[in-house]
C-alpha cells in the first residue's frame, strides 16, 4: 500500500514538473476550457503544450497571474475554477456569451486588481461576490443583465478603483458614492436612463474618460464642465438636436469626442474651442454642410461622418494637414473624388458612378485603404398593384458590361438576371421589397476595379386607398447598424418583437427606437402588434 501511495505522489510530482505551473492550476485551466465550450473558442488551447503558450494566459513565478479571454466565444456559466488561482491579478472574460449569476466563490480572489466581465449575459445581483475584491483598480460589469439592489453600498467597497464600467445596469441617477472614489480616471455610464444627480460627477476632477452614451439625454449635462482633465467624451446615441453642447467650451483637453447616433444637423459652435481634438465622430446624424467650421481643429486625424445627409464631398476637410482617416460611408455623395483624400478613406454606400470611381483609381494614388464598393443608385420606390395584376420593377443601369441579380426581401436571391424584374401576375408572397445588385469589374493597368451597385429598394404593395396608405407602418433604416426606428401615423403600437431567422426572440418591448448594435450581422424579422393586428418586416443588421 505504501508503495502505491509513493508511486502516486511521485507521479504527480513528476507530471507537475513538466509544466510551468502546478498540476492543480493546470487542471483548473482545463476545467475552465471544458466548462465554457473550449472546442468552440475562437482561439483554442493546445493541451499538448505548456500552459504558458495558451492564449490569454500569463504566468509568473510558477503561478497564473492573468487570464484574458476577451471576445473568445466562451459559453456557459461563470467558471468557478477562477477562485483556485491564488496569485491571479487580472481576469478578463468580457465580450463573450457567458450566462447565469456570478458565484460567491469569486470573492476568494482578493488579489485581483483588474476584473472585466462586461458584455456578457450575466444575471442577478453580483454584490455579494464582488464586495470582497477591495484591491480592484479596474471593475467592468457593464452590458449584462444585472440587477444591483443598492448601488451606493456596492460602490463604497472599491476605494482604489481607477476604471469603472457601469453600463446598462438600470441606473436612473448618477450614484452619489462616485464622488468618493478619488482615483477614478475612466467612467462608463452608457446605456442607462440617467436623468438626475449629474452634480455627483462634478467632483471627479481626475476623470479623463467619460461615457454617457445611450441615456436619452437632450444635452450634455452642465455639471461636467469642471472635468477639465477629460481627454475622451462619448455622448453618442442620445437625443441631441440643437443647443446641446454648452459644457464643451471648458473641456479644452478633449482629444476624443463622439456624438454618433443623435439628431444633429449643425456642428456646435463650441467645437472651435477644442483645438486638441484628434478623433471626432458625428456619424449617424443629420449633417449636410458646415464643414468649414472644423478647419480650425488642426490636430484632427480621424473624422467619422457616416450615415448623414451629405451630397457633396466635403473638400474643405482636406485642408487639415494631419488628417489620416475620413469615413463618409452611407451618405448620398456623388461627383468626382478629390485627388488629395487621406490615406484611409471610406466612400462605400454613396452615389458615385462607375466612371467617377474609375477616374480616381486611374490616378494611381498611394492609399493605405480606400473602400468604394458597394454604391447605391436610383431612389426608393413604392409600387402599388392589385393582386393578380402584372408589375414591372425597373432600375436605371444598362449595358453588357454589367451583371444583374435581383433580390427579394433584400437578402433572398432570385433567379432573375435581367435589367428589370417583371411579374406576370402578382401573388400574395410577391408583396415585399426588392433590390437589384449590379456587378462590374474591369482590369485596370495596375489593379482590378471591382464594384457592386445596389438599386435603392422597390416596395411592392397592394393597391390601397389613400387613407389606408397613411396608416402604414414604416421601419427604417434598412439595412440598420445601430438603431432601427418605427414610424406610424395613427396606429398605436402595443408591442414589438424581433426574432432571428431561427425563430429565437432577441427583443421584446414597445419602443419606437430600438438599439440593435449588439446583434450579430444577419437578417431579422420585426413584428409590430397594433390594434389592427400584427405586421412583420424583415430587416438586415450590418
Amino acid at each position: 500500500m505504501k508503495k502505491i501511495l509513493l508511486f502516486l505522489l511521485f507521479s504527480q510530482f513528476f507530471f507537475s514538473q513538466q509544466w510551468s505551473i502546478s498540476f492543480a492550476e493546470r487542471n483548473a485551466l482545463i476545467s475552465i476550457y471544458n466548462s465554457t465550450s473550449g472546442d468552440q473558442w475562437s482561439q483554442k488551447w493546445d493541451m499538448q503544450k505548456d500552459p504558458k503558450y495558451w492564449y490569454g494566459i500569463k504566468i509568473k513565478n510558477g503561478s497564473v497571474t492573468e487570464i484574458n479571454l476577451r471576445g473568445n466565444a466562451l459559453k456557459g456559466n461563470f467558471p468557478q475554477q477562477v477562485s483556485l488561482f491564488n496569485n491571479l491579478q487580472k481576469l478578463d472574460l468580457s465580450s463573450n456569451q457567458l450566462t447565469g449569476d456570478i458565484p460567491q466563490s469569486l470573492g476568494a480572489s482578493t488579489g485581483l486588481v483588474r476584473l472585466d466581465i462586461s458584455n456578457n449575459r450575466f444575471t442577478g445581483d453580483p454584490t455579494a461576490a464582488l464586495l470582497p475584491l477591495t484591491n480592484l483598480t479596474e471593475l467592468s460589469i457593464g452590458n449584462n443583465n444585472f440587477a444591483i439592489g443598492d448601488i451606493e453600498t456596492f460602490l463604497q467597497n472599491f476605494p482604489k478603483i481607477e476604471t469603472l464600467d457601469l453600463a446598462h445596469i438600470g441606473l436612473t441617477a448618477v450614484p452619489q458614492n462616485l464622488s468618493q472614489i478619488p482615483k477614478l480616471t475612466a467612467l462608463n455610464l452608457s446605456n442607462n436612463s440617467l436623468s438626475q444627480n449629474f452634480g455627483n460627477l462634478s467632483a471627479l476632477i481626475s476623470l479623463q474618460e467619460l461615457d454617457l452614451s445611450g441615456n436619452g439625454l437632450t444635452k450634455i449635462p452642465s455639471e461636467i464642465a469642471p472635468l477639465t482633465r477629460l481627454t475622451s467624451l462619448n455622448v453618442g446615441n442620445n437625443l441631441f438636436t440643437t443647443n446641446f453642447a454648452g459644457p464643451l467650451a471648458s473641456l479644452l483637453n478633449l482629444q476624443w469626442l463622439s456624438f454618433q447616433g443623435n439628431q444633429i444637423s449643425d456642428f456646435p459652435a463650441e467645437l472651435s474651442q477644442l483645438t486638441k481634438l484628434i478623433h471626432l465622430n458625428f456619424a449617424d446624424n443629420k449633417i449636410s454642410s458646415g464643414f468649414q467650421q472644423l478647419r480650425i481643429l488642426k490636430d484632427l486625424e480621424q473624422i467619422f461622418l457616416d450615415k448623414n445627409l451629405i451630397t457633396t464631398f466635403p473638400e474643405t476637410l482636406l485642408q487639415l494637414r494631419n488628417l489620416q482617416m475620413l469615413s463618409l460611408t452611407n451618405n448620398q455623395i456623388s461627383g468626382e473624388i478629390p485627388d488629395n483624400i487621406p490615406a484611409l478613406t471610406f466612400l462605400d454606400n454613396n452615389r458615385f458612378t462607375k466612371q467617377q470611381i474609375k477616374n480616381f483609381i486611374l490616378k494611381e494614388k498611394q492609399l493605405a485603404d480606400f473602400t468604394y464598393s458597394p454604391q447605391r443608385y436610383d431612389d426608393p420606390l413604392t409600387i402599388a398593384v392589385n393582386p393578380g395584376a402584372p408589375a414591372n420593377l425597373q432600375q436605371s443601369l444598362s449595358g453588357p458590361e454589367f451583371q444583374f441579380t435581383w433580390f427579394k426581401n433584400l437578402d433572398q436571391k432570385t433567379n432573375v438576371t435581367s435589367e428589370n424584374y417583371y411579374l406576370n401576375s402578382t401573388r400574395e408572397e410577391d408583396f415585399t421589397q426588392y433590390t437589384c445588385e449590379v456587378y462590374y469589374f474591369e482590369q485596370l493597368p495596375k489593379e482590378l476595379m471591382e464594384v457592386a451597385f445596389y438599386r435603392e429598394p422597390i416596395t411592392l404593395t397592394k393597391e390601397l386607398a389613400t387613407a389606408e396608405i397613411n396608416r402604414e407602418l414604416v421601419v427604417y433604416p434598412n439595412p440598420a447598424t445601430d438603431f432601427i426606428n418605427i414610424k406610424s401615423m395613427k396606429i398605436d403600437i402595443e408591442k414589438v418583437f424581433i426574432h432571428d431567422l431561427s425563430g429565437k426572440m432577441v427583443y421584446s418591448g414597445n419602443e419606437r427606437r430600438i438599439s440593435v448594435s449588439h446583434l450579430p450581422s444577419s437578417t431579422y424579422v420585426i413584428s409590430i402588434k397594433t390594434s389592427d393586428g400584427v405586421k412583420s418586416f424583415k430587416f438586415i443588421k450590418h
